[in-house]
């Protein structure tokens, strides 16, 4: 079904009976990927956090635990993406690898909901690295991804980590910590990382790159635009791309009125 292998939709579903019988078929591959998007029965597993698929997996001896797919994903990042901390610990027990990479969007530490605070703990005793670099042109680090769901207690444990408050955002459609906060309107997480010295006027990465003023504007978020004007957020900063609004044709664009009278007020032409 929609590419997928017997094996890597029952995996994937949590069908552990099924993988079961599925498993003790002659000529069965327990590591074979699928069509629609070369991910294996391991990875289907772990991301829907079905421990004991996984268990029943990893017990052939016939699975790679690091292997990536289409995107580079990790069973070990697909885990930890979910919050699924007890197939984290299965995997870790199989050696995966705890600084991997993941050329899009996370890595294995980048977890986008406070609830996933534990897998990040889990990890980080495991040395994974903080500022790991991220590869592909729209990664994220690991704060950014944080920053970037507003979950602020994933955020001060980073930091507390020494993450790199000013990494620069990917090339493509990145976002610094900061721009990434201001984009969601994540008020909390802006203050904070304010408070450790983030680059209010930090350039605007590629063709959909956003300062933080304009990332807040499009998205009407005022108070983060007022809280950023005291900071001294170039008002006037130029667009980036063919994608790219100044803060005033940000907010105008998205009928953000109040935002527009704020710009305008503080010097926006």
């Amino acid at each position: 079904q929609y590419g997928l292998t017997p094996l890597c939709w029952t995996a994937g579903n949590g069908y552990d009976s099924a993988v079961k019988l599925l498993l003790g078929k002659d000529g069965i591959d327990p590591d074979l990927q699928d069509s629609q998007y070369s991910r294996k029965p391991l990875s289907w597993a772990a991301e829907g956090g079905h421990e004991a698929v996984v268990k029943l997996l990893l017990k052939t001896g016939k699975v790679e635990v690091d292997a990536e797919g289409s995107v580079g994903r990790t069973a070990l990042q697909a885990a930890a993406e979910g919050g699924h901390l007890a197939v984290v610990e299965r995997l870790l027990e199989e050696k995966a690898d705890v600084n991997g990479r993941y050329p899009e969007e996370q890595s294995s530490k980048q977890q986008q909901k406070d609830a996933h605070l534990a897998v990040v703990e889990r990890l980080l005793q495991e040395k994974a690295e903080v500022n790991a670099a991220v590869a592909g042109d729209s990664g994220r680090t690991a704060l950014q991804a944080a920053a970037e769901g507003g979950h602020l207690t994933v955020v001060e444990r980073l930091l507390q980590e020494k993450a790199e408050v000013n990494a620069v955002a990917a090339e493509y459609s990145g976002r610094t910590a900061l721009q990434a906060a201001a984009e969601g309107g994540h008020l909390a997480v802006v203050e904070r990382l304010l408070e450790e010295k983030g680059e209010v006027n930090a350039v605007a990465a590629g063709d959909c790159g956003r300062t933080a003023l304009q990332a807040a504007a499009e998205g009407g978020h005022l108070t983060v635009v007022e809280r950023l004007l005291q900071e001294k957020a170039e008002v006037n900063a130029a667009a980036v791309g063919d994608s790219g609004r100044t803060a005033l044709q940000a907010a105008a664009d998205g009928g953000h009125l109040a935002v527009v009278k704020c710009l305008r007020d503080a010097g926006a032409m």
